[in-house]
Formats: structure tokens, C-alpha cells, sequence
């Protein structure tokens, strides 16, 4: 393994030790540490603080990236359509404990938060596209060029 790969690696690692959560529909990411765009931890909804959720549509951005970097996309795009509600509406956040303030908020489903989001629904689409293509579909075709030509 050369140095770069190792450095992408090291960092999948701590990326997903501080903001990967595994829930029971699949693994979801938080924007970031410390975010504070969510429920308040009573469930009770967003009003200028509150406790990040983990994003669906981070589950459909790291499927590009595995498939990227030659690994199987499916299981997140698996994952990614299990958080949609019953109507197939994918949410902004979804609820990340076990154990839950308020009968509405369940582990891996959307909470109170904007459902449907077209930006979750845009990416479940990508990845959808990325997985039946083989690649990702959004990368120019000059850098991939360049990249094919100029391995590692």
C-alpha cells in the first residue's frame, strides 16, 4: 500500500469512528462532530440548537466513494432507500440511538426533520445511476482519463 492510499485509509478510519453510526436500516454518517442542526436530545424539535442526526444522503456520498475506490456501492444504496418512509419519502436526518425520547423518534427512521428532501432523493438517484453503470457517473471524462493514464 502506498503512502496515499494509507493516508486515505487512516482517514476512513477516524472519519468513521467520530461520525458512523451503524442503525438497524444501515451505516449513516453526522455531518459533522458537534453538530447542532437536529432534535434537542429530549426529541422535541430544532429551535436554534439542538443535537445533530445522522444524513441519509451521506450514506448515497460515501457509496460513490467506495465505489471509487473499487468497492461494492450496493450496500449503501440498500441502506439509503431503508431509511425512506413508508410513502418512499427519504428524510434530512434520521433518528441515531437505540433508545428514544418520543414514540415517533426509531432508530435508522426520519425524524421531524425536512421529508421528503430532494437532496437525499437526488443522491439516492446518483448512487442508483453510479451502481448501474459500475462508476461514478459524475466524474468528467478527462479525469478519468487522466487518472487511468496515471495510476496510484
Amino acid at each position: 500500500m502506498d503512502d496515499i492510499a494509507a493516508a486515505i485509509l487512516f482517514a476512513k478510519t477516524v472519519v468513521d469512528r467520530t461520525i458512523k453510526v451503524d442503525t438497524p436500516a444501515g451505516p449513516a454518517w453526522y455531518r459533522y462532530n458537534h453538530d447542532g442542526y437536529g432534535e434537542k436530545e429530549n426529541g422535541r424539535g430544532w429551535v436554534d440548537t439542538g443535537v445533530g442526526r445522522l444524513w441519509p444522503l451521506l450514506t448515497g456520498e460515501r457509496g460513490e466513494y467506495e465505489l471509487a475506490r473499487g468497492g461494492d456501492p450496493r450496500p449503501l444504496l440498500d441502506a439509503l432507500q431503508k431509511f425512506a418512509n413508508a410513502g418512499r419519502m427519504l428524510p434530512e436526518q434520521v433518528w441515531d440511538r437505540r433508545d428514544s425520547p418520543l414514540p415517533h423518534l426509531r432508530f435508522g427512521e426520519g425524524t421531524g426533520s425536512a421529508t421528503p428532501l430532494a437532496w437525499t432523493h437526488a443522491q439516492f438517484v446518483r448512487l442508483a445511476l453510479c451502481v448501474k453503470h459500475g462508476r461514478v457517473v459524475e466524474t468528467p471524462d478527462l479525469v478519468r482519463r487522466y487518472f487511468a493514464a496515471h495510476p496510484g
